[in-house]
């Protein structure tokens, strides 16, 4: 399709919050909206095409094949938090990148660093072999990246050979188990491995409907459940992982167990209710440890994992079916417009913190969306972790730096509904906006001639992860806007009128788009 205005698409018939379809004044102000969005996620979309090229692409080791992002090849930073989001780069700017250079990477880990079976260790660069490493290191490091390396990559690519990996690697951390439990063996004490693997199972029970990694989960559950007055202190990273772990892990209970999650809601909550009797101040923020009782002015006094620990409370409600939390939730969110959380240094000057907290944020707003909420993230995104007034500002690729990448792409694909542009090229804005009930606006602009096509998001919880609903979770790229495979869509062209027909499929696969620099697309896509 050839368009002659500024490149712009409006996209009407999928699930999206808001009124419905309202005609001509709906669609101008949808508009207006996306196009405010589109001038956001460009910038920050051609700050991480560049990024992907200029800066993480040339730290692939020539020899070993493997991304050395901070110097060296771990399992519990780098193969954990920054090959992930290299990743996410990659399938979100240049699919080439995707399933040439990134996907060796995981190639070449396995070759070189699978040690207990398919567990790997990490790999000496300076003397060419793998490094030794204790029983509870490798157990920590292998499901370090696993939670938040794999699952992350295989929540947008579906069952590929990252999903493979991911179940590999449980497979054997769960054959080699050696701690005793009244429940069975289990790979480790510590909570933070522990609410991890709770992630993980989950996940691939769903996935593959295999039974034992259900059972696996629940003989962690039980373990923590059967221990008098069981309250996770910590409440930032490092010990939160068990609050979400638990509560997804009630959400698939929910539906497949609902005798087991009658039993584990009623301990749930009791966990809940006492991390907000004694772990948050007044707003419902989050302090880093329950039993820290600072007025939270000062600085390192609130968790920049707030809201990966929210994400388990509304879990429970969408399992419970019940309004238990999210009026808490939405009380924290409009809290964000105080002076107190703008700006606030999370941990200090580190990019970390702001990514985190703003991750966080966005997974709830996801659910309940709240004014103040998203104008708190756009402020913090723009100031802290895009830097979008810095337009030569660019990210390293050490953990710090490389969490910033993956807040950023979240929150550009907020911006855009889910929806991307392939190929990518510099100087395009993307943006969207909801236009109502089944009514979704994008706005893409080109400086320059543009040839490529629009992918739409599809319900990758249901089709890639098995899910029955669309569960609050963390390590992933939430669903804003999408299209189902089956369901046919008509398509129409706002300033030729043209009007044509297309399956959620094909939408998937791509809308051709052709754009003449500084012209316009305007599509309307509704569902059939």
């Amino acid at each position: 399709m050839r368009g002659t205005v500024s490149l712009a698409v409006v996209l009407v018939g999928l699930a999206g919050p808001g009124r419905s379809y309202g005609g001509e004044e709906t669609e101008r102000s949808a508009f207006a909206e996306a196009s405010k969005s589109a001038a956001i996620a460009g910038a920050t979309l051609s700050k991480v095409h560049r990024w992907l090229h200029e800066t993480a692409l040339p730290r692939i080791d020539a020899k070993t094949g493997l991304y050395i992002a901070d110097g060296r090849w771990n399992y519990r930073d780098t193969a954990a938090d920054c090959y992930p989001f290299f990743t996410w780069a990659a399938w979100a700017v240049d699919r080439e990148v995707l399933n040439g250079p990134v996907r060796a990477v995981l190639h070449a880990e396995q070759r070189l660093c699978n040690h207990l079976d398919r567990i790997p260790v990490p790999y000496d660069l300076r003397k060419g072999q793998r490094a030794a490493l204790d029983y509870e290191e490798m157990v920590f490091q292998a499901s370090e990246y696993v939670k938040d390396g794999l699952i992350a990559i295989v929540e947008v690519t579906g069952k590929d050979e990252w999903f493979e990996r991911m179940r590999a690697i449980e497979d054997d951390l769960w054959k080699h188990a050696r701690i005793e439990t009244p429940f069975g063996k289990i790979p480790s004490r510590n909570i933070e491995v522990n609410g991890e693997q709770i992630q993980a199972l989950t996940r691939l029970y769903t996935m593959t409907g295999e039974v034992r990694y259900l059972a696996w989960a629940e003989r962690l559950a039980d373990y923590y459940f059967s221990q008098e007055d069981f309250v996770p202190n910590r409440l930032r990273d490092h010990g939160c992982e068990i609050i979400g772990g638990l509560g997804l892990l009630l959400a698939i209970e929910s539906r497949h167990n609902p005798d087991k999650a009658r039993i584990y809601a009623a301990k749930l909550r009791m966990v809940f209710d006492r991390i907000l009797e004694g772990g948050c101040n007044q707003d419902g923020m989050m302090f880093n440890e329950i039993k820290h009782q600072a007025t939270g002015t000062r600085r390192g006094a609130f968790s920049d994992g707030w809201g990966y620990n929210y994400v388990g409370y509304l879990c429970y409600d969408m399992a419970t079916r019940t309004e238990t939390y999210r009026p808490q939730v939405r009380r924290t969110l409009r809290a964000l417009a105080k002076p107190a959380y703008r700006d606030y240094q999370w941990e200090g000057s580190s990019i970390d913190g702001w990514a985190d907290s703003v991750e966080g944020g966005l997974y709830l707003l996801n659910r309940v969306p709240v004014a103040e909420g998203f104008t708190w993230a756009d402020h913090e995104t723009a100031a802290h972790i895009a830097r979008t007034a810095e337009p030569d500002h660019m990210w390293g690729t050490m953990k710090l730096q490389a969490n910033g990448v993956r807040t950023a792409l979240i929150h550009a694909l907020m911006h855009t509904r889910g929806v991307t542009a392939h190929p990518w090229q510099d100087g395009l804005e993307l943006g969207a906006a909801p236009g109502g009930v089944d009514c979704l606006t994008v706005v893409v602009r080109a400086r320059a001639d543009y040839e490529g096509h629009l992918e739409f998001d599809i319900p990758r919880h249901r089709l890639y992860l098995g899910f029955q609903e669309d569960w609050p979770r963390m390590n992933t790229l939430p669903e804003w806007f999408t299209v189902e495979p089956d369901r046919t869509y008509s398509v129409r062209n706002v300033e030729t009128g043209e009007t044509f027909l297309r399956s959620g499929r094909q939408m998937h696969n791509g809308v051709r788009v052709n754009i003449e620099a500084g012209k316009a697309v305007r599509l309307v896509v509704s569902a059939k």
